[in-house]
């Protein structure tokens, strides 16, 4: 509770503490800028982590949010195990990883390493206040996002890392034409990087 009235505090790192939750007076910290939330224990990705509760972040990490770090095979998982963040990402609007990749002045968005299952939403515009890109937006070597309407999904984001979940499916256009992806590091690799890893 005290460190929610540091109201003008930008930049906070509390990684490894066993969090699994976060006070609604968090919400009080209007200015943060970069917030690391990483190896925690997490079960799900606190509601509060919205653009309208900070209007000023830039910079969101949650990884490695797992109890366990053993689990390969999810299939085996039930329902009362507490194995850290996991999820199953859909299509729908109440699914967690969309509201994440909703948020527009996000430049780094870090939530790998957890048991996050499914395929990575997809977005149309027009839908979610999703709207397309511009030319304004976009520079001469990436017209082809406003000529053909794409989706502005993370328009800002410089850093996605998303690896050693447990993905399927195929890659959103979003992604595959994103105008920083040249930017993302190789080891982004977004499919299941684990040796017969299974999900469930």
């Amino acid at each position: 509770p005290e460190i929610c009235e540091l109201e003008h505090l930008k930049n906070l790192h509390i990684f490894s503490y066993g969090l699994v939750s976060l006070p609604d007076s968090f919400t009080k910290l209007k200015k943060l800028e970069v917030l690391n939330l990483s190896s925690n224990n997490f079960t799900e990705i606190p509601e509060i982590l919205i653009p309208d509760s900070f209007p000023n972040l830039k910079s969101l990490n949650l990884n490695n949010s797992r109890r366990t770090q053993s689990a390969k095979d999810l299939s085996k998982i039930t329902e009362g195990d507490s194995i850290g963040l996991h999820f199953k990402s859909t299509t729908n609007e109440d699914n967690p990883l969309r509201k994440l990749l909703l948020w527009e002045k996000l430049e780094e968005l870090d939530i790998s390493n957890c048991y996050i299952e499914g395929s990575l939403p997809d977005f149309k515009v027009g839908e979610d206040s999703v709207k397309a890109y511009t030319k304004a937006d976009v520079n001469d070597t990436i017209q082809y996002l406003a000529d053909n309407e794409m989706p502005r999904i993370l328009p800002n984001c410089k850093s996605l890392k998303l690896n050693l979940n447990f993905f399927t499916g195929d890659l959103p256009d979003w992604l595959r034409y994103h105008p920083h992806l040249l930017e993302w590091i190789p080891e982004i690799l977004i499919y299941n990087q684990y040796e017969k890893g299974k999900d469930s």
